[in-house]
């Protein structure tokens, strides 16, 4: 008995070691990818003219382009369109792995109507008060138009794995494209794209959400049109963290 039981041991022993190790490397390798700026999403085909969009330190997405001299401070109201959410980019087989409601057009329309609201928030709640959020565009409007381009949900089962073996190790991803419009001209006069991981966290129930990661996404998203607008001179919005304290 013994002999064989030793082996047995050292059989359990040897496939403990090698999921401990396995753990440890998807651990590392989803860390080193979450931990970090996702890289920007190719073009969805929502902005119009996305050559001539640039890398600028000073604001907060991946890509921007304004027109020269344009003025804010000439819109008396803002008008935030609904969503797009037909110029989604495809998934490849790793980013169709979630168990989460629907199918990504589904999910990207749900997102949309949180983001919607989310910037008409951020506008109507604004201290400064310098634009009201209107539901019918007019000469003195900035219009926003915002296309959801991607949304990966947080692999729910994976994080359940991980929290056992090796914590969180996976927060989904999301994308979206945009433009600034003259309601008076209905001129483009600035477009934007930005591509975001989900925020790494030691806990959190957004790990057991397919969207949430997503959702605070489109809340950050929201805060940060909101202060591209108001932004002066050689101020800078600073990007979304990589790391959240938040438990939720």
């Amino acid at each position: 008995m013994f002999p064989f039981s030793a082996t047995v041991r050292a059989s359990f022993s040897r496939k403990s070691s090698v999921l401990s190790l396995a753990a440890l490397s998807l651990s590392a390798l989803s860390l080193a990818a979450v931990g970090c700026k996702a890289g920007p999403a190719p073009d969805a085909g929502f902005i119009e003219n996305p050559e001539v969009l640039r890398q600028d330190d000073k604001l907060p997405f991946d890509a921007v382009w304004f027109k020269e001299g344009v003025d804010f401070s000439k819109f008396q109201t803002v008008y935030i369109a609904p969503v797009d959410t037909t110029h989604l980019l495809n998934l490849d087989w790793w980013d169709k792995a979630n168990i989460a409601p629907g199918d990504q057009q589904s999910q990207a329309q749900e997102l949309g109507e949180y983001f919607r609201n989310e910037v008409k928030s951020q506008f109507a709640d604004d201290d400064k008060n310098k634009h009201t959020v209107v539901d019918t565009p007019g000469d003195d409007t900035l219009i926003v138009e915002l296309a959801i381009v991607e949304v990966v949900p947080t692999k729910v089962w994976l994080n359940a794995i991980g929290y056992i073996l090796a914590g969180q190790l996976d927060n989904g991803l999301t994308a979206f494209e945009g433009r600034f419009r003259d309601g008076k001209t209905k001129e483009v006069i600035a477009e934007f794209k930005d591509r975001e991981y989900g925020q790494l966290d030691i806990v959190s129930i957004a790990d057991f959400q397919w969207n949430r990661h997503s959702r605070h996404t489109a809340e950050v998203w929201g805060d940060q049109l909101e202060e591209v607008v108001y932004v002066q001179p050689g101020e800078t919005v600073s990007h979304m963290s990589s790391v959240t304290l938040r438990p939720w």
